[in-house]
């Protein structure tokens, strides 16, 4: 059997599971909706400038933003979660006993995780665009942001599972390193003004280059300069981080 053939049996397997898992779908696409919805209502009330701006809503655009790459830089516990039940823990040996090379099976699963973490995102933006007139710039560019996130999220995450040995662990750094990138990408509260804040608040996480690339792709912050600083920042980080994860899989999966 060749690797392409394997490939696709794992994907098979792994699509599966994960379009069978309603949480996920819960989780990622109808929980994101839910609080735009309610924070933006929320935050509207405290506006003192005018909140439409061209037919869109301001404040759902940057809520919705802010909520969307929050969720998407969590969509790698889903992955996470997989690795560690299959490959920590009982079905351990039974996987390892079918004829699919670990390192395949890991990458069918970060393609699926990947892929159903997108397809969230798209219906989220579809979602708050259509209902709430949350405007989300060059389309292209938008789609590009979420999917360079969702595979940072994966490779971050398998990193982690690598790294650290208690899933209960693994998960929390997740949560603190996706939370620490959104509060210095301006999400949580007002930082302070100065050149060090600045550079974190636009260019300094996978969050404030995402963030920037949408904002930079429209008629709010137009700017070719940054959009390509944000895509190209992000696709630097994943290359970088693949090459980790290409080191630690050959020596844990060996």
């Amino acid at each position: 059997m060749n690797n392409l053939y394997l490939f696709s049996v794992a994907f098979k397997y792994y699509f599966k599971r994960v379009t069978r898992d309603p949480f996920g779908i819960l989780i990622y696409t109808v929980v994101p909706v839910i609080l735009i919805a309610v924070i933006g209502a929320i935050n509207s009330q405290n506006v003192q400038e005018e909140i439409f701006v061209n037919g869109y809503n301001m404040v759902m655009t940057y809520v919705g933003i802010s909520m969307l790459l929050l969720f998407l830089l969590n969509g790698g516990i889903l992955l996470l979660n997989y690795l560690d039940i299959d490959f920590g823990k009982a079905m351990k040996w039974r996987l390892k006993t079918t004829p699919c090379p670990t390192h395949i099976m890991v990458f069918a699963a970060t393609i699926v995780c990947s892929i159903f973490i997108f397809i969230q995102g798209v219906l989220v933006i579809s979602v708050t665009g259509i209902f709430m007139d949350a405007y989300w710039g060059n389309l292209m560019v938008t789609l590009g942001v979420v999917l360079l996130i969702s595979v940072f999220s994966m490779l971050l995450n398998i990193i982690l599972f690598f790294t650290v040995k208690k899933l209960s662990l693994a998960e929390t750094l997740s949560w603190v390193i996706t939370w620490m990138m959104a509060a210095l990408g301006g999400m949580m509260f007002s930082l302070p003004e100065n050149s060090f804040f600045e550079l974190m608040r636009n260019y300094g996480t996978p969050f404030a280059l995402g963030q920037r690339s949408i904002l930079a792709s429209g008629f709010i912050e137009s700017s070719h300069t940054d959009v390509w600083i944000g895509i190209l920042g992000l696709v630097g980080i994943n290359i970088l981080f693949s090459m980790i994860v290409m080191i630690l899989g050959r020596r844990k999966l060996a």
